[in-house]
């Protein structure tokens, strides 16, 4: 961070965090739909993963795996890859991982897949 800005080469996206609901079940108990509610929306960072972060974080399609750079806000906190997802630019990512940076409530790094359409 520099004076309150974040530093990035491009410029950020909107972004929106959905947090996951309890899901309908059938008459079976079965799952039948999942249901997503917008948590968190903010404008990030974007970019894909080199190829050192890809094999750090086990991903095998790298040009499907981003990362998401964020200004951190408390309600980050909560997010956890189980329960929460990205939606950017029309597409939907499942979150992989959250990084509060070095713990100092400054920026959040959230790595995520893109869920194949």
């Amino acid at each position: 961070m520099n004076g309150g800005q974040m530093i990035s080469n491009g410029r950020p996206y909107e972004i929106t965090i959905q947090q996951k609901l309890a899901s309908v079940m059938d008459n079976s108990g079965f799952e039948e739909e999942e249901r997503w509610e917008d948590f968190y929306t903010n404008y990030a960072y974007v970019n894909s993963l080199s190829g050192n972060e890809r094999w750090m974080a086990a991903q095998v399609e790298s040009d499907q795996t981003v990362r998401f750079s964020l200004r951190w806000h408390p309600q980050l906190d909560e997010v956890k890859p189980k329960y929460f997802r990205i939606v950017f630019a029309g597409r939907i990512y499942t979150i992989t991982f959250v990084d509060n940076v070095q713990y100092k409530n400054e920026t959040v790094k959230i790595d995520a897949l893109e869920v194949e359409a």
